[in-house]
């Protein structure tokens, strides 16, 4: 495990990077959207366009890209303005000596202040599993990160090894996020790797501390979501192989069933924001005991978006037919919702305008 110097001496060489846009087409000179109406595609990455963000104000939103223009594949951080158009600010990994490896940055998070904090991995080219990584930070403004809250992968409380996803601030200090568990199998003799993510737990970093240390939210095994809440005292969370979606009260651990899909699938990837929540369900899922890996393992390829109106309990389908979805992100108004579409092994970004 790579420990926090160790990622302090090859994180903070970076700085944030002019380069050619993601896009593969359109009018680049324009802050407009390249198309209209809702739902709209709003990234044109050759590469793999993930894990969006809004930030706080919801003057655009911060989402993850893979570089094909590099060999490497490196994975930068871009910004959008809110209804999608031309990038207005990328941050990437500028080390020369890191050409050599891929650098990936996903799982941005940017609180009230501006702090952002983010995921970043590396590994040499062409290797499946990341060597070492890291939580960072980055003060408002800044052109790179500036500290290390917690090397990943980290040991668990069971002896295995975790992975950091879906960071989400609870206020100005405090993060909530999802511990992963990442194993790797090949779905047939002589195929390709597949890289296997599954919830664990949900746990709390509280940047404030002089050594920060991840904190498991008891009664979480299992987690496949989670979601700020309203106020830093509350939550939203999913259960891999659940329907149900959960509201905690932190401070007493008072949990709560604020909305059942039933029979309509697997709920994951919750959002919410006032009395609208959203959530990816059903679909390509499937939460099942792995007997290659040796554990509980949830596969999800995607599933369709579905709004709840928490006041009345109405809960409608955003999305038909076959596509399906990943990751939505819930703008601060909730009237704007940019999530993954799956597209093969890959995903571009697209928007909806909500009702």
């Amino acid at each position: 495990m790579v420990r926090p110097t160790v990622i302090l001496s090859l994180a903070l060489a970076v700085s944030g990077c002019g380069h050619s846009t993601p896009f593969q087409s359109g009018d680049t000179r324009s802050n407009q959207p390249f198309s209209g109406g809702s739902p709209r595609r709003v990234t044109y990455n050759l590469g793999e366009d993930r894990a969006p963000a809004w930030l706080p104000d919801e003057s655009g939103f911060v989402y993850s890209f893979e570089r094909t223009d590099r060999p490497d594949h490196d994975r930068c951080l871009a910004w959008l303005p809110p209804d999608g158009g031309r990038i207005v600010r990328t941050m990437c990994d500028r080390i020369p000596a890191a050409d050599d490896s891929t650098d990936r940055w996903t799982e941005p998070a940017v609180n009230a202040s501006g702090d952002m904090v983010f995921v970043a991995l590396s590994s040499q080219i062409g290797d499946v599993a990341p060597r070492g990584g890291a939580v960072v930070l980055s003060a408002p403004g800044g052109a790179a990160p500036d500290r290390v809250l917690e090397a990943v992968p980290y040991l668990g409380p069971d002896g295995a090894f975790r992975q950091v996803a879906q960071l989400r601030w609870l206020g100005s200090d405090v993060l909530v996020y999802l511990a992963q568990r990442v194993g790797y199998v090949a779905p047939c003799r002589g195929c390709e790797l597949d890289t296997v993510r599954t919830g664990v737990e949900l746990a709390t970093l509280d940047r404030s501390l002089p050594t920060p240390a991840p904190v498991v939210l008891p009664g979480t095994q299992n987690a496949s979501s989670v979601a700020a809440g309203e106020t830093a005292d509350v939550i939203y969370y999913t259960l891999s192989g659940d329907s149900r979606v959960f509201r905690r009260v932190l401070s007493s651990g008072a949990d709560s069933v604020v909305h059942d899909f039933g029979t309509v699938g697997i709920a994951r990837d919750v959002q919410v924001v006032g009395r609208r929540l959203v959530a990816v369900v059903g679909g390509d899922v499937r939460f099942a005991y792995d007997s290659v890996l040796g554990y509980l393992v949830q596969r999800d390829g995607g599933g369709v978006l579905r709004l709840v109106d928490l006041s009345s309990g109405a809960d409608v389908a955003l999305s038909g037919g076959t596509q399906l979805f990943h990751r939505p992100a819930l703008s601060p108004s909730g009237t704007r919702l940019v999530v993954e579409a799956v597209v093969g092994r890959s995903a571009d970004l697209w928007e909806f305008d909500l009702p």
